[in-house]
């Protein structure tokens, strides 16, 4: 079954929204971004959010305690690590959550995937000085552009895409496939990719925020897919 994770909630009403659309995720954007919230702001829209609807932060190269105390701070189910990870920074920031936050707090990594044509080696290339990826909880695929991680709402090559992903498949990792992912092409990239979730931010907002009508043609279109395929 494919989850639905939702990206960028920046404003309380965002949290009506996702109330009443209900995604299995939400996304709150720690790193620097157009919808870069402080914990302060991501805490109270996480206060009005349905307790079973999961919070996951993002970040960049933000210091691990800080990322820690942001994950007790907002209540944060997972981290989600929008930069090249090293091991040093994996074991300091699990050795963080732990003391700040408790144990049980996913670290999801991003897979950067190219704009431009490249190949399934070039993806992989990337990670080779990363943590063992089989270390992460689940691993997050979006495109890089002009050296902008993520949120870019640009689809990467889904070919090339889709070659890397099988090559990390016997790490049998939970796979969350992000990059211009929208209500019309979201049943392609689900038969595509078979992930775990998909996730969406841009294409679900007018002028810059979220946008119910958007929010719920998107999650009407996955939930179609998978209950007409299992």
């Amino acid at each position: 079954m494919t989850r639905v994770k939702l990206c960028g909630l920046r404003r309380p009403q965002d949290a009506d929204i996702m109330n009443a659309c209900h995604p299995d995720y939400v996304g709150f954007v720690f790193a620097s971004s157009r919808r870069q919230v402080s914990a302060a702001e991501a805490k109270e829209i996480a206060g009005r959010l349905d307790p079973d609807i999961r919070r996951v932060g993002v970040f960049a190269g933000n210091p691990p305690d800080e990322v820690a105390r942001v994950a007790a701070e907002v209540g944060l189910f997972a981290v989600q690590l929008h930069f090249d990870t090293t091991p040093e920074y994996f074991s300091g920031l699990k050795v963080e959550l732990r003391a700040r936050a408790g144990e049980g707090i996913e670290i999801w990594q991003r897979i950067a995937v190219p704009d431009t044509a490249g190949s399934a080696a070039d993806i992989l290339t990337r990670t080779v000085g990363y943590p063992p990826l089989s270390s992460f909880d689940a691993l997050l695929f979006d495109v890089v552009v002009s050296g902008k991680d993520g949120g870019s709402g640009v689809p990467f090559p889904w070919k090339i895409g889709k070659a890397a992903l099988e090559a990390l498949r016997p790490l049998r990792q939970r796979i969350i496939v992000a990059g211009g992912i929208n209500a019309r092409n979201v049943r392609e990239a689900i038969q595509v990719f078979s992930p775990y979730a998909v996730d969406a931010s841009g294409s679900l907002e007018t002028d810059g925020y979220k946008d119910r009508d958007k929010v719920e043609e998107f999650i009407r279109a996955v939930r179609e897919r998978r209950d007409g395929n299992e």
